[in-house]
């Protein structure tokens, strides 16, 4: 008996072993490389100039993260820093996405355009750090950064270019590359001076009138664009995309999110005032919600709890996302469609369904809404892959 129970403690050993490898295996960003040193001829700006006891620090793709960062700059007074990988990343989307994967996947730090002299970095207390969200994390070149310097003592905030993907994943793997306090910050739809203010109020890090100016400033372009979603795909696509949803069970809303993910869209969730339960749903059911607004047409008339988009002008391209019932729309869309004018938009239809097609569901939306340039759309099934969603828009020439 004895035999038995050392054999048995032995197995649960090695199998509490392996879950912990496992569980802490490194796929990108967790830890800094074993081998990792620094590069022996890297590049130090020995002219940059410290003025102040911050730095902002940011890596940006096509200049949104940039606009944050000079906005925080400009109302910090801090000192400011872009990092940039050697090598620049391709300039076209797909091969960028493909390259920032590999990254990850390997765990690399690619070497950097430029370093900060580490004289200039012991200058500063606090490091606010910004970044794209990039298959989940930081993009490994902001970990280039964090490795290269030893960074204990100070404190680094973060903040991320996401709309609505979590920061928490980015934050974790730079407190795990670096010995400063890291503290999680925020994500930003869009570069709103309030927004940034209120952030950096809250911090106590809002410039007083006496501090100096910064040598080191650039003209910093408009910073009031759209802010892109980063999570899954490094990518910070063009303003005025809106993504508009109705979903019943999960299903469209999965893939509302895979669409502003990539395409750096804002979402907008369509909400009935009185929602639909899982009993509504049951379609086999003659007496369900949904059967009964199927068969007594002046019974889907579904209030929802706003239409009204902030800043709807703004918005150049609208997705309107939506489960196929009985072979249309889902009909608490409709109150949307018209309670809003769609003049000089291009409205892209997209459904979920088991089964169905996409069938003349985005043409009867047309119809319904009256003005906008509505395209044919795409019908997704239930469990459709983020893949799926992503050659869609590449076709739609969107990415």
């Amino acid at each position: 008996m004895k035999k038995i129970l050392s054999f048995i403690a032995i197995v649960l050993c090695m199998v509490m072993t392996f879950s912990f490898v496992a569980c802490n295996s490194n796929d990108g960003g967790e830890n800094p490389p074993d081998d990792y040193t620094r590069p022996s001829n890297a590049n130090v700006d020995n002219s940059f100039t410290v003025t102040s006891k911050t730095l902002v620090a940011y890596f940006s793709k096509t200049n949104t993260t940039k606009g944050v960062a000079e906005k925080i700059r400009e109302l910090s007074g801090a000192d400011i820093f872009e990092i940039e990988r050697k090598e620049p990343y391709p300039s076209a989307y797909t091969p960028t996405t493909e390259v920032a994967k590999e990254e990850k996947d390997n765990n690399a730090r690619p070497e950097l355009a430029t370093y900060l002299p580490d004289e200039a970095i012991a200058e500063y207390d606090t490091i606010i750090l910004g970044f794209p969200i990039w298959w989940h994390t930081a993009p490994m070149a902001v970990l280039s950064f964090l490795n290269y310097y030893d960074l204990s003592g100070k404190t680094i905030y973060t903040f991320a270019t996401s709309g609505g993907s979590p920061i928490s994943e980015s934050t974790a793997d730079i407190r795990s590359n670096t010995k400063a306090t890291v503290n999680e910050g925020r994500l930003f739809n869009r570069s709103d001076e309030n927004t940034i203010r209120n952030w950096l109020d809250g911090l106590g890090l809002i410039a007083t009138l006496e501090q100096p100016s910064n040598p080191n400033d650039n003209e910093s372009n408009d910073s009031t664009e759209i802010i892109p979603p980063q999570d899954d795909l490094p990518s910070e696509k063009g303003a005025g995309v809106l993504v508009v949803y109705f979903s019943a069970t999960g299903s469209t809303k999965r893939v509302a999110e895979y669409i502003a993910d990539a395409t750096g869209g804002d979402m907008f969730e369509l909400v009935p005032v009185d929602p639909y339960t899982g009993a509504d749903l049951n379609y086999n059911n003659s007496s369900s919600r949904v059967s009964r607004e199927h068969n007594d047409v002046s019974l889907r008339n579904i209030e929802l709890t706003n239409t009204a988009v902030a800043n709807w002008a703004d918005y150049d391209t609208v997705f309107i996302g939506y489960p196929i019932w009985w072979g249309i729309a889902a009909w608490p869309v409709n109150n949307f469609i018209k309670d809003n004018d769609f003049t000089g938009k291009t409205v892209i239809p997209f459904a979920t369904s088991a089964s169905s097609g996409l069938g003349q569901s985005g043409m009867l939306l047309a119809e319904m809404a009256g003005t906008g340039n509505w395209l044919a759309g795409q019908r997704f099934s239930s469990g459709t892959s983020e893949k799926t969603v992503l050659d869609w828009l590449s076709a739609l020439k969107v990415l």
